[in-house]
């Protein structure tokens, strides 16, 4: 087959005049960092998510870590985790001396098994502190009965949310659920600020907490210090904070992201529907789960499940390379990363293990065209086709 001469990768932002234009506006200003602009994106994103409060934070990775800490996780706490997620849901557990205690997923949502929430609790009661299930794909994790567990028991929930700037649940939007949400701005995901991050929150004091320990304990930060109708810099730290702020350049991407968010979200709905079209009839290739009877707008990442038992998924990401094609695990369980498998090593959740060889993340970004996405499906038919990933090799 043709091989296409520009590299598909997994994703690229997508930047227009807008977002250059709100940039170049918050270098003129003079202010770029912490500033008007993120003031303004804060207000904008509590808005749109109907929230009281949102933090915006350098990553998502900060934004959970904060919520963490301020809800009081400390040593001898457990934290419940699923273990289909990026490494920081279950570092965060670790860095503040806590354990995680690792759930296995729904092989055809990839989120958390509230089965798994509950043997947890049975075992470790009152010593669990938070629970932080996760919205894979963007697809909301089942949010009524996780709520149903966290008031039995009075443990609080910070979704994690990184993948689910668009997504809604009994048709509000996902920000308003749990004691927190940690939502992420990377390069690649549906609204970005190249980096960064937000928590949501409709918690006065979690909010004011947030807000202290993201930014060196000062009760004020620097546009309050500093601006002309704020000058006050006789500030002191009231806790022993941490720089994770956001910048006015970052924030000045994300207003003309949440300008866009119409346009992206019919975008990623078009391609994913082409894509779920290209697939409809595979025996080999199962597509992800979208929308459930009350969550939907899980459309940050394509994630397929390769059902032939005969394909190396590793294999055929090389071939794929081969192809000019990028492709990704989102994600290899946790709890079989190094250092996790090491320290427990009694673990075992077979869903996520059935997963672990099988998950493959194949390039979706609203840049991307129906042409793209066919060349994809044509590169894993042909890959198919001449067995060139497959284990057994005939000769």
């Amino acid at each position: 087959m043709k091989i296409r001469e520009k590299f598909l990768s997994l994703a690229v932002p997508d930047i227009s005049e807008e977002e250059k234009k709100e940039v170049m506006d918050a270098l003129d200003s003079g202010w770029i960092s912490v500033g008007p602009k993120v003031k303004e994106f804060e207000n904008k994103f509590a808005e749109y998510h109907g929230v009281k409060h949102a933090v915006a934070l350098s990553s998502c990775t900060a934004a959970l870590f904060i919520a963490a800490k301020v809800l009081g996780i400390t040593k001898g706490d457990y934290v419940i985790v699923p273990t289909i997620t990026w490494q920081s849901t279950a570092n965060i557990a670790e860095q503040l001396d806590a354990t995680p205690l690792f759930c296995d997923v729904d092989v055809d949502t990839l989120n958390i098994c509230s089965e798994d929430i509950q043997d947890h609790i049975k075992q470790y009661g009152s010593k669990i502190k938070a629970i932080i299930p996760v919205h894979h794909s963007g697809l909301p994790a089942d949010i009524d009965e996780i709520t149903k567990i966290s008031e039995k028991h009075g443990i609080p929930v910070i979704y994690d949310a990184a993948h689910a700037v668009f997504s809604s649940y009994r048709n509000k939007m996902i920000g308003q659920y749990g004691a927190m949400s940690a939502f992420s701005f990377y390069a690649t995901k549906n609204l970005t600020t190249g980096d960064g991050g937000m928590i949501t929150t409709n918690d006065d004091d979690l909010a004011e907490q947030c807000r202290l320990w993201s930014y060196h304990g000062l009760p004020k930060d620097s546009w309050k210090r500093y601006s002309a109708e704020n000058a006050s810099p006789h500030v002191q730290s009231v806790v022993p904070g941490y720089k994770l702020n956001l910048t006015d350049l970052q924030a000045a991407l994300g207003l003309a992201q949440l300008r866009r968010k119409e346009d992206l979200l019919s975008k990623r709905n078009f391609l994913v529907e082409t894509y779920n079209k290209f697939f409809e009839d595979s025996d080999w290739i199962d597509t992800p789960v979208f929308q459930t009877e009350h969550g939907k707008w899980g459309n940050h990442v394509y994630v397929i499940k390769i059902l032939d038992d005969d394909i190396n998924r590793d294999r055929l990401m090389q071939e794929l390379r081969k192809l000019n094609i990028g492709t990704n695990l989102h994600f290899y369980p946790v709890h079989k990363n190094i250092y996790y498998e090491k320290k427990y090593p009694d673990v075992k959740l077979p869903a996520s293990e059935w997963l672990m060889d099988r998950i493959l993340t194949l390039p979706l970004c609203t840049k991307y065209s129906v042409s793209d996405l066919e060349y994809v499906r044509d590169s894993l038919d042909y890959i198919y086709e001449n067995r060139l990933a497959n284990k057994t090799q005939f000769v």
